[in-house]
C-alpha cells in the first residue's frame, strides 16, 4: 500500500513531522490490522477440526453412490472399491458399502474445504480415491500421483494435468494423518515441485494440522544435515516413494524441519504467498521435468521479501541466483530443443 504526501519542500519542520507521523500511524496500524486479519483466519481454520479425530464441519457436497455401492461420486472426489476388497468380509454387504462410500466422501470433502482455506487454492480436476485392501502387495504406504500430458500451446511447451489419483490400502485409509499427507499431495504437486518441498510440506499438514506425524522435527538444521560426496544436501537427491534407503527417514524428518523452519520465520501464510506467485507465473507447466530447487527458492525469497539463497547455500544446496528472466531463458531453450 503506497501513501504519497504533497508537502511542500520548504514547509515548516513542526508542519512536516505531525503530517509524517499520522501517515507512520496508518501504515502501521494497516499492518497490525492485516496481521491480526491473518490470525484469526488461522485460529478459525484450527479451531474447525479436532485433533484426536479430525472431525470437521458438515459439508454440503451432493454424494452419489452407484448401484451396486461400489463406487461412488462427490463435487471433487470418485470413490471406489478396488477388486481386492469385492467380497471382504467387512464390506459383502451392501448396505456396509454404501454407508462407508457416503462417509467417506462426505469426509473427504470437508477436508478438501479445510485444505482449501490452508492452501488458498484447490485443483481443478476431480481426485480419484481407490481403497484397497493391499496396494501393490503393501498394506503400510499410501500413494498420491498426478498424470499430466506434454504438448504444445500457443507455440510453448506446456504440461496439462489430466488426472490426480490417490491408492490406500484400507489400513492407510482409516488414519485420518495419512489422509491428510496424501491430500497435500494431492493440492501441491499440480505445481511441479521438487519431492523434498511435497514430502516436506505434507509432513507438516499432518503434523501441525491433523496431529497425525510420525515424523519428528530435528534441533538443528546445520547440524543435522546429512551431504553426498559432491558436498550437496542428500534432500535434493530425493526420488520420493521408490526410493528405499537408509536416508529415507531422515529425508522426511529433514524435510519437514526446514519448511516448518520457513514457516516459523515468515508466518502461516508463507506458503499461501509461494503458490499464489507460481500461479500467476505460470512457469511450472513449462518446466519439463519437477522444479529445480533453485526456481523454487525465487518463489519463497519472492515471498518472504528475502533473499534466501545464502539460507539455503548454508544447508548445502546447490543453489543459484535466479531472475524471472533466467528462468524464461532456459524454458526458451528448452523448448527449441529438437524434440522425439
Amino acid at each position: 500500500m503506497k501513501y504519497r504526501s504533497r508537502l511542500h519542500l520548504v514547509a515548516p519542520l513542526w508542519r512536516v513531522i505531525p503530517i509524517l507521523f499520522i501517515i507512520t500511524a496508518i501504515v502501521f496500524s494497516g499492518c497490525t490490522a492485516l496481521k491480526e486479519a491473518q490470525q484469526r483466519r488461522e485460529e478459525r481454520i484450527f479451531e474447525e477440526r479436532n485433533t484426536s479425530t479430525l472431525m470437521l464441519k458438515r459439508t454440503n457436497a451432493k454424494i452419489e453412490i452407484g448401484e451396486d455401492a461400489l463406487s461412488g461420486e462427490s463435487d471433487h472426489y470418485t470413490l471406489k472399491f478396488a477388486e481386492d476388497l469385492h467380497g471382504h468380509p467387512n464390506f459383502d454387504e451392501f448396505a456396509e458399502r454404501k454407508e462407508f462410500i457416503d462417509t467417506a466422501l462426505r469426509y473427504m470433502e470437508s477436508l478438501y474445504e479445510a485444505m482449501h482455506k490452508l492452501f488458498g487454492f484447490h485443483p481443478e480436476h476431480q481426485i480419484h480415491v481407490t481403497v484397497h485392501d493391499a496396494y501393490r502387495g503393501n498394506r503400510l504406504v499410501a500413494f498420491t500421483s498426478t498424470q499430466y500430458s506434454r504438448g504444445m500451446q500457443n507455440g510453448r511447451y506446456v504440461k496439462l494435468i489430466d488426472g490426480i489419483q490417490m491408492d490406500f490400502p484400507m489400513q492407510m485409509y482409516e488414519q485420518h494423518g495419512v489422509r491428510v499427507h496424501e491430500l497435500t499431495h494431492a493440492f501441491t504437486n499440480i505445481y511441479y515441485i521438487p519431492v523434498w518441498f511435497s514430502e516436506g510440506i505434507a509432513v507438516l499438514i499432518q503434523s501441525e494440522y491433523a496431529k497425525g506425524g510420525l515424523h519428528k522435527k530435528f534441533d538443528s538444521l546445520k547440524a543435522d544435515v546429512r551431504i553426498d560426496l559432491n558436498g550437496v544436501n542428500e534432500l535434493e537427491n530425493w526420488v520420493g516413494h521408490t526410493e528405499s534407503s537408509p536416508l529415507t527417514q531422515w529425508r522426511y524428518r529433514y524435510a519437514y524441519t526446514l519448511v516448518a523452519e520457513l514457516w516459523e520465520r515468515y508466518g502461516n501464510d508463507f506458503y499461501i504467498k509461494v503458490f499464489e506467485l507460481m500461479e500467476a507465473d505460470g512457469l511450472h507447466q513449462q518446466l519439463e521435468f519437477l522444479m529445480p530447487t533453485s526456481v523454487l527458492v525465487y518463489y519463497f525469497s519472492k515471498a518472504a521479501d528475502e533473499d534466501l539463497v545464502p539460507f539455503f547455500r548454508k544447508l548445502h544446496f546447490n543453489v543459484r541466483h535466479l531472475t524471472k528472466e533466467d528462468i524464461l531463458k532456459q524454458i526458451e531453450q528448452l523448448n527449441n530443443r529438437p524434440r522425439r
